[in-house]
C-alpha cells in the first residue's frame, strides 16, 4: 500500500479540522467578546484590538468569512476522507466510505465545533486576539466571495421593516448601565467609580436646594474681620475656605482660603476668590461642572437676583459619592 496518499489524506483531515475550529471559535468568540474592552485596547494602540473592532463594525464581514471558512473546512474533511479511503481500499465511494464518514463524525463534531466553541466562551478576547491575524488572512483570501455575499445581505436588508429605524446615539439609562456594569466587571471601572455612577444617576438631576448653605446658616466673616479672628472661626467650624462679605451687605459673593491666610505674612492681604453666579433651578452636576470650570469652592445662589445661599463644591462631590440608590430604575420609571 501506499503510504503517501494516506499520509496527505491525514494531513488534509488535521487542516480541515483546525480550520474548522477556527471559524466556529471564532463565530463563537466575536458574540462573546466584550467590545467595550476592545475599544479601550483599540484607544491604547493595540492594532489587533483595532482591527476587531473594525470587524464589530462590519459584522457582514465577519459573519461571511466564517460561513466560507466552516465551508471550505468540510470540503476539505470530505476530501480527505474519500483521499484515505482510497488509499486503503483502493478505490473510491461506496459503503466504506459513508462508514468511515459516520465514524469520524463524532471526531469532527468534539475536536472541530465543541472543544473550540467552549474555549473561545471562556477567553474571548485572548483567542480572538491570538488568532486574529490567521483570521485576517482568510478574510483577505475569501474576499472575492465574501463580497458577493454581503452585497445581497445588504440588499435584503432594504426589505426589512426597521432599515428606516434611526440610529440610537445617545444611551439610554439602562443600555448605559449595562455598559457599566460590563466594565466593572472587565474591571475598567473600580468601586469608588462605581459609587460615583450611582450617584450620578440618583441625585446628580436633584436640585443644588439640597446641599445649600441657607443664608442665615453661612458661617463666614466680613473684609474688615481681624486675622486671628478668621483663623479661629476656620479652626471651630472645621473649615479651609472661609466665605467674606461686604461690611453693610448680606450677599456672600467671594471667599478666602485659609492656607492663604496662614502663610502670608501680616502686611500682605491674602487673595480673594469671587464666587460664580448659580441659579436655583440649577441641578447639582450643573453647578459642580461650573465650579470645576472655574476652580471655585463656592457658588452663590440666587433666586429672583436675591441671594438666597450657597452651596460648596466639596458637599456636591459629598452627594454624588454617597447615594446608595440602585442603578436602574423600576421596569415602570425605567429609560
Amino acid at each position: 500500500m501506499n503510504w503517501l496518499p494516506l499520509l496527505g489524506a491525514l494531513a488534509l483531515f488535521a487542516i480541515g479540522i483546525r480550520l474548522s475550529a477556527l471559524f466556529s471559535g471564532s463565530e463563537t468568540g466575536f458574540y462573546r467578546v466584550s467590545f467595550l474592552r476592545l475599544n479601550i485596547d483599540a484607544n491604547e494602540g493595540d492594532p489587533i484590538a483595532k482591527r476587531l473592532c473594525w470587524f464589530a463594525q462590519n459584522p457582514s464581514y465577519f459573519v461571511a468569512t466564517t460561513l466560507i471558512g466552516n465551508n471550505l473546512a468540510n470540503d476539505l474533511v470530505t476530501i480527505a476522507i474519500s483521499m484515505g479511503i482510497a488509499a486503503v481500499f483502493q478505490e473510491s465511494g461506496g459503503r466504506a466510505e459513508i462508514v468511515t464518514t459516520i465514524l469520524f463524525t463524532p471526531i469532527i463534531f468534539i475536536f472541530g465545533e465543541l472543544v473550540p466553541k467552549n474555549l473561545y466562551y471562556r477567553a474571548p478576547t485572548m483567542l480572538l486576539k491570538r488568532y486574529c491575524r490567521w483570521f485576517d488572512f482568510f478574510y483577505r483570501a475569501f474576499w472575492i466571495i465574501s463580497v458577493p455575499l454581503v452585497s445581497i445581505t445588504r440588499l435584503l436588508e432594504q426589505f426589512s421593516p426597521d432599515r428606516n429605524k434611526p440610529a440610537q446615539l445617545v444611551l439610554g439609562r439602562q443600555r448605559l448601565v449595562k455598559v457599566l456594569e460590563e466594565g466593572h466587571l472587565e474591571g475598567v471601572l473600580g468601586n469608588a467609580q462605581k459609587q460615583l455612577v450611582r450617584g450620578m444617576f440618583n441625585t446628580a438631576a436633584q436640585s443644588i436646594r439640597k446641599v445649600m448653605i441657607p443664608q442665615a446658616a453661612i458661617k463666614g466673616v466680613t473684609r474688615k474681620t481681624d486675622t486671628a479672628d478668621i483663623i479661629q472661626l476656620a479652626q471651630q467650624n472645621q473649615i479651609s475656605y472661609i466665605p467674606i462679605r461686604a461690611e453693610h451687605q448680606s450677599e456672600w459673593t467671594s471667599y478666602i482660603k485659609l492656607v492663604d491666610l496662614i502663610t502670608s505674612p501680616s502686611p500682605i492681604i491674602p487673595a480673594v476668590y469671587n464666587m460664580p453666579r448659580l441659579q436655583v433651578d440649577y441641578s447639582m452636576l450643573e453647578a459642580l461642572y461650573l465650579l470645576r470650570n472655574s476652580s471655585s469652592a463656592f457658588g452663590a445662589i440666587y433666586q429672583n437676583n436675591t441671594q438666597i445661599g450657597i452651596v460648596s463644591q466639596l458637599d456636591l462631590v459629598k452627594a454624588l459619592c454617597s447615594s446608595d440608590g440602585p442603578l436602574l430604575m423600576t421596569s415602570g420609571a425605567a429609560i
